[in-house]
């Protein structure tokens, strides 16, 4: 389809997926039922013990598991180093089908891909990034992982900027926005070809965030 100069795939439907990000695992059952395409355990919002409730919705997922520990630094609740992270996201990988990892976490995605995890490499900012930044930084997650770029925009000039980047770039890429007051982004990058939307289940795990039965209905809607 071409529009307005933009050349996009014949269906991007089958490109995109939804995600649920989930911050208690009791809430895998309503992100089934909504429609995710894949859900998200949020490690570093879980209590430090799991009760066998908890620990049986997530056996008992039928969706591709997305496991993340996401820093403090980067807009999560995870302190520690390198060795904590590993402690913490280890017993998790014979469940996982992707590991997020932010670029401090990076020395251990050989570990990761010995036990055949795919790799997110993330990357979350509290400001846009302008100029070349967002190209370079997406080069520099892309040398170990599929790149996921989250912005702040400040302006819907940042927005648009954000569009087109997704849309230029090299693929596979993941862009994403933080906050609420450019919120209706989240649902539009998936045109310019991001490869996942994320949303939540039970709790929002990220301001801004849509339950992904809603992000679900607008992306669809918008992609017919």
């Amino acid at each position: 389809m071409i529009s307005r100069g933009l050349i996009y795939p014949a269906d991007l439907s089958t490109l995109m997926k939804c995600v649920a990000s989930v911050s208690d695992p009791r809430c895998i059952p309503e992100a089934e039922e909504a429609g995710a395409d894949l859900v998200e355990l949020r490690l570093d919002l879980f209590p430090t013990d799991l009760s066998q409730e908890q620990k049986t919705c997530v056996k008992r997922c039928t969706l591709p598991l997305i496991i993340t520990v996401r820093s403090r630094q980067e807009g999560g609740y995870f302190r520690g180093s390198p060795d904590d992270w590993w402690r913490l996201v280890l017993p998790w990988l014979t469940d996982a089908t992707l590991v997020d990892v932010e670029q401090d976490f990076s020395m251990l995605t050989p570990l990761i891909n010995d036990a055949g995890v795919e790799v997110i490499a993330s990357f979350h900012s509290g400001r846009m990034l302008i100029g070349g930044e967002l190209g370079a930084i997406a080069t520099r997650l892309r040398a170990y992982g599929t790149p996921k770029v989250v912005v702040r925009p400040e302006s819907p000039i940042d927005v648009l900027t954000l569009c087109w980047f997704t849309h230029r770039t090299e693929k596979p890429i993941i862009t994403s926005v933080i906050g609420s007051k450019y919120r209706y982004t989240r649902v539009m990058l998936p045109l310019f070809g991001s490869e996942m939307a994320f949303g939540y289940a039970g709790q929002p795990t990220a301001e801004g965030q849509f339950h992904v039965r809603e992000m679900r209905q607008l992306v669809d809607a918008l992609m017919e």
